[in-house]
Parts: structure tokens; C-alpha cells; sequence
């Protein structure tokens, strides 16, 4: 029997996995909460969320992706290697456009003005205080907190960027991933804007976050929703499918499940403004849709912009969520 060549209704249930069977063969069955015996291969990944069985569903750029039968989850079947962090964001990926950006620095207006939206945002909940913003790239972002009072100190794993930061905007970013970070203080908010989906190991890493978050301090998470309508409509086309930068896909469950486990509990939640400039707009077109008639009408449309004009984001596949510590 092949779990992968079963269709997903047969094997998702809402329930919990409560306990297993293993045959002398190359499957194992499960029993749910409701009494609805499942299987996998033995040798399935188990959701790096729930430590749950997984299986596979479609392959993008010859990885395979792959979903959780118990929690909604959905991650890439990705054995890292040496330097991943390293490789895959290196200067290339702010600079040479494809999956990532045509030119980061040019959208630092844009990025500073989405940091203090945010800061406005989450104002009813947390009054300004200490700051860490992880993947904080340049500090635009960051920067755009600190203009609504709030005291910011950032880590990204991009040497240059972080170089960015403290040359051009004066910031204290540390060159350092969240799991090398070891300051000698707690934080009131920690941020991770288009972060949390290119952790390797999330869970470690929301560890890591929690303890580094004040009891009674606050995450603010923007991801991108697998579970949107943007995302159901384009399949497996969709845009944020781009292993092995992005390694995992929420929904908003999913992501709820992911701070519980590290004693978060959501407390507002919502849809961001997203802006960016034409310059990455094209980029991306041509990247992603380049083989699709709708992807070279929409580049043609975003050609007649100039490079550095605001462009609004169309869709409704961008999520953020605020998290309180809890313990």
C-alpha cells in the first residue's frame, strides 16, 4: 500500500494520533480518536509542528512537499546541508532578484513605513519598549519601529545586511541566526516579519524566541496563508511555493499550534498592507509566472510602471498575528 497514491480524505481526520501498530512490513497503522485506522510508510517525516505522520502531496523545484495528517501543516521534504542559511541568503538573494529581491535597499521607504504601521497596530496592546527583530535584513523595517518609540535591537544572518544596518541607519544588528543569539536581556516584543517560514527547525527556533520574550511579552509573526484563497486558486503555482528558501507553510492554525507549543496565545490577528516597488514587482513576475499567459500580461502591466513606484499587493494570502507569552 502507498500512503502517497491515497487520497488526502481517506487519511486526514480532525482527531489526534493516540497510538500505532507496526507490522512486519513497510507500514505502520494508526488509530485516532475516533477510531478510524490510518496508515503510513515507515520511513514518512513526521510534522515538524505535532511530531505527527506526514505525506507527500505535490514536488516543487524537484523537492517534494509535503503535508501533516493531523495539524494542517505543510513543510518541504528538505534535507539541509552544510551552510544552508548561508547560501541561500546571500547577498544573491537581496540583490538578484528571482525568488528574492531585484534590489532590497531600494524599497527601504517602503519597509520603514510597514514598520510603523505595525508599531500603530499593535499599540493597544503593548506600549513601546525593548525590540528584537529577527531576520531584521538592513533595519528598515526595524527602523520604522523605532520611529514610534520603540527601542530596537535586530539579528540577520546576512552579514552585508547587517553591516547595512549599523553603517547606513546607525542600528545594532548582529550578524547571527536566533539560534546563535545569546543576549544578556528579555525583550517586550520580538518580531519576525517574513521570517518564521524559512526557519529549518521552527520549533526550535520558537523556543529559542520564548525565551528571549519577557513573561507577558509579545511576537508579532507576519507569513504568508496556505490556506487562503490566493493560494487554493493558484495550487501548486502559487508564488510561495520556492524551496528551498521557504521551507514551510501555514495556515493560521497551524501557526496558532506553533506558538502554543513554545506558551504563546494569539491575541489579534489580521491582514497586513503590503506594498512594494515596481522594480520587485517585475522581478518576481518574470520569475515565478514567466511560462503562464497571465503571469506575462501581468508583467507587460507592471513594465509601463517605473522602477521605483509603490505598488500596491493584490491578494489576500498575507497574514499577521500577534502572540502573548504566557508562560
Amino acid at each position: 500500500m502507498d500512503i502517497d497514491k491515497l487520497p488526502s480524505h481517506e487519511l486526514l481526520n480532525g482527531g489526534r494520533w493516540n497510538c500505532s501498530v507496526t507490522f512486519k512490513t513497510e507500514i505502520r497503522f494508526y488509530v485516532n480518536r475516533s477510531m478510524q485506522l490510518l496508515c503510513e510508510p515507515r520511513t514518512a517525516l513526521s510534522c515538524p509542528l505535532c511530531q505527527s505522520p506526514s505525506r507527500r502531496r505535490f514536488a516543487k523545484d524537484s523537492i517534494w512537499i509535503r503535508d501533516c495528517l493531523c495539524c494542517d501543516h505543510r513543510f518541504a521534504e528538505f534535507e539541509l546541508s552544510e551552510g544552508h542559511v548561508e547560501s541561500t541568503y546571500s547577498d544573491e538573494y537581496f540583490f538578484g532578484g528571482g525568488a528574492g529581491y531585484s534590489d532590497y535597499t531600494s524599497e527601504s521607504d517602503i519597509l520603514r513605513s510597514h514598520g510603523r504601521r505595525y508599531a500603530q497596530i499593535i499599540e493597544p496592546f503593548v506600549a513601546p519598549g525593548e525590540l528584537l527583530d529577527v531576520g531584521a535584513a538592513a533595519g528598515f523595517v526595524m527602523r520604522g519601529f523605532i520611529d514610534a518609540g520603540w527601542n530596537g535591537i535586530g539579528i540577520e544572518p546576512n552579514a552585508r545586511m547587517a553591516k547595512l544596518a549599523r553603517d547606513e541607519l546607525g542600528l545594532e544588528v548582529h550578524a547571527a541566526t536566533i539560534e546563535e543569539f545569546a543576549p544578556d536581556r528579555r525583550f517586550d516584543l520580538v518580531t519576525m516579519i517574513q521570517v518564521i517560514a524559512h526557519f529549518p527547525e521552527p520549533r526550535a527556533a520558537l523556543e529559542v524566541v520564548a525565551n528571549l520574550t519577557r513573561p507577558g511579552g509579545f511576537c508579532l509573526v507576519e507569513t504568508w496563508n496556505r490556506a487562503s484563497l490566493t493560494a487554493r486558486v493558484f495550487g501548486k503555482s502559487w508564488h510561495e511555493y520556492s524551496p528551498p528558501s521557504v521551507l514551510h507553510w501555514f495556515s493560521r492554525s497551524s501557526l496558532r499550534l506553533l506558538l502554543a507549543n513554545s506558551g504563546f496565545h494569539e491575541v489579534a490577528s489580521g491582514r497586513p498592507v503590503k506594498r512594494l516597488n515596481a522594480a520587485h514587482a517585475k522581478s518576481l513576475l518574470s520569475h515565478k509566472w514567466k511560462d503562464s499567459r497571465l503571469g506575462r500580461m501581468a508583467t507587460r502591466l507592471a513594465n509601463l510602471a517605473p522602477d521605483a513606484m509603490p505598488i500596491p499587493y493584490p491578494a489576500e494570502d498575507l497574514i499577521w498575528s500577534l502572540f502573548q507569552r504566557t508562560y
